[in-house]
């Protein structure tokens, strides 16, 4: 049993646009950036607010998930009408491979290790400081534990940190905040014969489905299951 099992985690989360699920239903797994655009992914396809950081801060290289069922993130882009969905992972995917849990919000934080300024301190609930990253982890089997035992099922987001891309299996689930959102995810996963399971959830908020939105979504993804070699239009929320 691996840790996060064993501090009684059951499933770890992974959440994106909707319009992003076709390129993640072909590849079968979640990758890190430079994954990505070895692939031919250009800038424009990340986040353009939390990128920049998570490459400044030392987490370019890295996957993102979280134990939280519905951080704020998901909230606010649900809230402004902007389509995306969870990508639930069973844990026993993510104890299987090496990860790194980090409770600090690494693009959001402003309490980082740099410029001569000492960032948060390590101990064993705040994890390490490695490499050239502003903002520490836990890395060893100990830290998790104590990190996972103080903050695991409080308002605190621990991120699941995965420096490699991670095969995601025939247990994992899409789960849609609205009938729409669902229906078009389940014929992204048909056409791209893929056997998770499509859930639909109540959101975790508001979720006032707007019309040019969920336009804009449909058409992304009609040219990206036309084309299995497209690699997206700019299409991304945080720059409308």
């Amino acid at each position: 049993m691996g840790v996060l099992e064993s501090s009684g985690v059951q499933q770890v989360h992974h959440y994106t646009p909707l319009h992003y699920l076709p390129f993640i239903a072909r590849s079968r797994a979640l990758l890190s950036k430079p994954s990505m655009r070895a692939l031919g992914y250009h800038d424009s396809h990340f986040r353009s607010m939390s990128s920049r950081h998570d490459v400044a801060r030392g987490f370019g290289s890295y996957t993102f998930l979280t134990l939280h069922p519905a951080p704020p993130i998901l909230k606010a882009k649900l809230a402004a009408g902007f389509p995306h969905v969870r990508i639930t992972v069973p844990v026993d995917s993510i104890d299987a491979v090496t990860y790194d849990l980090c409770r600090f919000n690494v693009a959001m934080t402003r309490q980082l290790r740099r410029g001569g300024k000492a960032g948060f301190p390590e101990s064993l609930t705040n994890g390490r400081y490695y490499g050239n990253a502003e903002v520490p982890v836990a890395r060893t089997k100990r830290d998790q534990m104590a990190m996972l035992e103080r903050y695991a099922g409080t308002d605190s987001m621990i991120e699941v940190l995965v420096p490699d891309p991670l095969a995601l299996l025939q247990e994992t689930a899409v789960c849609c905040f609205s009938a729409e959102d669902r229906e078009l995810a389940a014929r992204i996963l048909g056409q791209c014969d893929v056997g998770w399971s499509v859930v639909g959830v109540a959101p975790p908020g508001p979720y006032p489905r707007k019309r040019q939105h969920s336009q804009s979504v449909e058409q992304f993804v009609a040219q990206a299951l036309d084309n299995a070699e497209w690699r997206g239009n700019g299409l991304e929320f945080d720059r409308l």
